[in-house]
């Protein structure tokens, strides 16, 4: 029979309630916790988690020549068009481009080929990520910069003093050369260099719009600068001095600087995923036919045989060839107590050998954590955040609108007999302060920012629209091996004399396993020589002149040494906290035993409390035993198999948004299922794809701060948003009623880009931290009364 809840074989009688069988107490205990309601659920949670539903290759490209999200919408429909691409992501700010393609109808080759067709340069991700060239975009904004100060320098001079009614006209009549001719012409040639070289990324972008049939921002920015310098240049010829050539050169100035600012903050974050990349970046042994030789784990390829010694980790998963050994598999299973594996037996990668040595062969699926790792980093940069399709569907709208609002309003005021000249003026400073820069800037650059913050943290957020998803928590669900506790072993009893414990340390220093690294730990003035080790059972080694041996009861009943009824009634009481009984015993007979668990980590407390503050918190964990740390926890279900933790997730979001947080393999199907997977540690490559966000490291409180930085990010991308619609409500009017001219307007339009720039780029201050605090923790005291009435 299966088990109702996870599909596993059950035992013989299998464990019923309710006329279902179950395959253990704990799949029977979540099903009485949640009701039937729980067996709806279908068991494919990981399928959340997945990029598309498609079966196809991946491949990641960089593309030279991206300008704006018409950009990704051009590539995405010329993709999309091709039999066997199934599925496109891009992603202009980055410059990268993700593709599903079916390798039997397309090759790899044919799909950088497809997108050079369609006027961009692509090329393939290779092992070492190429940086972003900064240099282009440095000389276009060090022109940019440097040619509008220019201008605007002029302008103060010359044209800004007559404009204001300061100076009359004819008091430059003296210098009538300089501020007639000279100075318009130098304002005409800098002006003309503003747009053809430094506007050059706009006007393509605007070109990009036209061609794919959706107006964009870039459409909206190059009407209001060509009309700008068409009416100036216009009145330049007829030796007029009302010139805007300032706000075209202002309009380009400031989009250049912070199109520069957002691609930089995106390449710095790039920059500390390629670190992250390149630390994690193993090799291994691999036995060739002329001997042996290293190779990069990301070179291994399925039926390559690798050798692993003592203290190593299994590169990829794979099947004994040779050997024994004990191995800690804690990514997979997520308990902290090695295992023997030998000939034939499966092992994951990511587990470490503890004891022995192992030659492995290379499995069908040659997934390495480096693998692992790069999909995250193109995943990151060739996704786009779904609050930035927001913003993009705004200006999508907002641009139509606008140049009919300005068409409507000059048409108006010339039928109501206004002159040529006051209706181009009205039509302009109504285009220029509608740019919807503030758009453009909002999404990316905040996301940016927040990205890079995470990641100076050790914190890795997978996807940008994590930072949308990413629910107020009402409840946050915790595996305990790993998360809690280290997966580290320390001795809490010694049973029998104080040999025990100074021979069992003896014996354990020559040992690298972690029982044995506990017990070693232990006060002993005794060394041992002529270790023996048995993989998966214990040790033996002379000490004190005596033939000592610790280890499991198999290693005892290996040996034929028989052990006190006396002391495995002991030893079995300290086995019901979920403690690990090594005995301990010399000259043929059985003297005591150690007793070790796994241990707590320092901080688990602490940061408990600072959780609690965002929601409702449960242990969830396959082990019997809850370990202690049921008493600060508001619900646990121990017992449980890793294929029902999904089911477990699944029950907990029918009471409000949950937070899941796990470390292997085994926590997977729970981090896809749950609305925000966080994988903690040094997860297995299945935990960190199901996971919406990676901390990388020991440190538990990183928790918290995930909570913090993702609240404190998406509350400014929304400062940012509500910030361009409150310009842009306030500012269109003045324009149609004719309250701003085109310099104010462009004066205005440039002090919301900016700071808009400033919002998005700033510190994050412990001032904002705590308001985060403050926020969750208003939640928290909401809860309780809800909870305690």
């Amino acid at each position: 029979m299966e088990c109702i809840l996870c599909g596993l074989a059950t035992p013989t009688p299998p464990i019923k309630a309710n006329d279902h069988a179950f395959c253990c107490i704990g799949c029977r205990e979540v099903y009485l916790h949640f009701g039937s309601e729980i067996l709806a659920g279908e068991a494919d949670d990981l399928a959340q988690s997945a990029v598309s539903a498609e079966t196809g290759l991946e491949v990641f490209l960089r593309v030279d020549g991206m300008h704006c999200s018409s950009c990704e919408l051009l590539i995405e429909r010329t993709a999309l068009k091709v039999d066997g691409i199934q599925a496109v992501s891009s992603n202009y700010a980055t410059s990268t481009v993700k593709i599903v393609y079916d390798p039997a109808v397309i090759s790899e080759a044919d799909v950088v080929d497809l997108l050079n067709m369609t006027g961009y340069r692509a090329r393939l991700r290779s092992d070492n990520v190429a940086e972003y060239d900064e240099r282009p975009s440095l000389l276009r904004l060090v022109v940019g910069v440097g040619l509008a100060g220019l201008v605007m320098m002029l302008y103060v001079a010359f044209f800004y003093p007559m404009h204001l009614g300061l100076v009359d006209i004819k008091d430059f009549q003296p210098i009538g050369w300089l501020a007639f001719r000279a100075v318009p012409s130098a304002i005409l040639v800098s002006t003309s260099i503003l747009i053809f070289y430094v506007g050059a990324p706009i006007f393509r972008g605007a070109w990009i719009g036209l061609k794919t049939g959706v107006l964009n921002m870039d459409n909206l920015l190059v009407i209001a600068i060509v009309a700008a310098y068409g009416y100036s240049f216009g009145q330049y010829l007829d030796g007029s001095l009302d010139l805007y050539f300032d706000v075209a050169a202002v309009i380009v100035a400031v989009v250049t600087v912070g199109r520069d600012l957002e691609q930089s903050a995106r390449a710095r974050a790039t920059r500390e995923l390629v670190r992250i990349l390149e630390v994690w970046t193993p090799t291994a042994r691999i036995i060739k036919k002329d001997g042996l030789g290293t190779s990069p784990v990301g070179e291994l390829r399925p039926g390559d045989h690798v050798l692993i010694s003592e203290g190593e980790s299994v590169p990829l998963d794979g099947t004994v060839v040779k050997g024994l050994a004990a191995v800690d598999e804690s990514l997979l299973t997520g308990e902290s107590v090695p295992v023997e594996r030998g000939p034939d037996d499966e092992v994951p990668g990511g587990a470490v050998l503890v004891e022995g040595s192992l030659e492995v062969e290379v499995g069908s699926a040659a997934d390495s954590r480096a693998d692992m790792l790069a999909r995250i980093l193109w995943n990151i940069q060739s996704s786009s955040a779904g609050i930035q399709g927001f913003a993009d569907q705004i200006a999508r709208f907002f641009v139509p609108a606008v140049i009919t609002l300005s068409v409507f309003v000059s048409g108006w005021l010339l039928f109501r007999g206004h002159s040529v000249e006051a209706v181009l003026l009205a039509g302009l400073t109504t285009l220029i302060v509608s740019c919807p820069c503030t758009f453009g800037l909002a999404v990316p650059l905040a996301t940016a920012v927040g990205l890079s913050a995470a990641l100076r943290r050790g914190i890795i957020i997978t996807s940008t629209d994590t930072f949308e998803k990413a629910p107020q928590a009402d409840i946050v669900a915790l595996d305990k091996t790993g998360i809690l506790s280290t997966g580290e072993m320390r001795v809490v009893e010694v049973i029998g004399l104080p040999l025990v414990a100074c021979y069992a340390a003896a014996v354990e220093r020559l040992s690298l396993h972690p029982i044995a690294i506990a017990i070693a730990r232990l006060e002993s003035g005794y060394s041992a020589s002529d270790l023996s080790i048995q993989p998966g059972k214990g040790a033996m080694a002379t000490v004190d002149d005596k033939r000592v041996a610790v280890g499991s009861q198999s290693l005892f009943t290996w040996l034929g040494w028989e052990i006190p009824q006396k002391l495995a009634t002991m030893t079995s009481q300290a086995a019901s906290r979920q403690g690990i009984v090594s005995y301990v015993g010399w000259n043929g007979h059985v003297e005591g035993a150690v007793i070790t668990e796994d241990d707590s980590r320092p901080e688990w407390k602490g940061v408990i409390d600072r959780l609690r503050l965002h929601g409702r918190l449960v242990l969830i964990t396959g082990a019997e035993h809850a370990s202690g740390y049921e008493d600060q926890m508001d619900e646990v279900h121990t017992g449980v198999p890793p294929e029902a933790k999904a089911a477990v997730i699944r029950g907990l979001k029918s009471e409000g948004s949950v937070v899941m947080v796990g470390d292997s393999s085994n926590d997977a199907p729970a981090l896809a299922a749950a609305d925000l997977g966080i994988a903690f540690g040094s997860p297995s490559a299945l935990a960190a794809d199901a996971a919406d966000v990676v901390i990388l490291g020991q440190r538990l409180d990183r928790l918290a701060d995930v909570f913090t930085l993702i609240g404190t990010t998406r509350r400014r991308v929304r400062q940012n948003l509500a910030w361009a619609l409150i310009y842009n409500a306030t500012a269109i009017p003045l324009a149609v009623t004719g309250l701003l001219n085109p310099l104010f307007a462009a004066l205005a339009m440039s002090a919301s880009s900016l700071l808009v720039v400033w919002n998005s780029t700033r510190p994050m201050s412990g001032a904002e931290m705590h308001a985060s605090f403050e926020t969750a923790q208003t939640k928290y005291r909401t809860w309780s009364r809800l909870h305690t009435a």
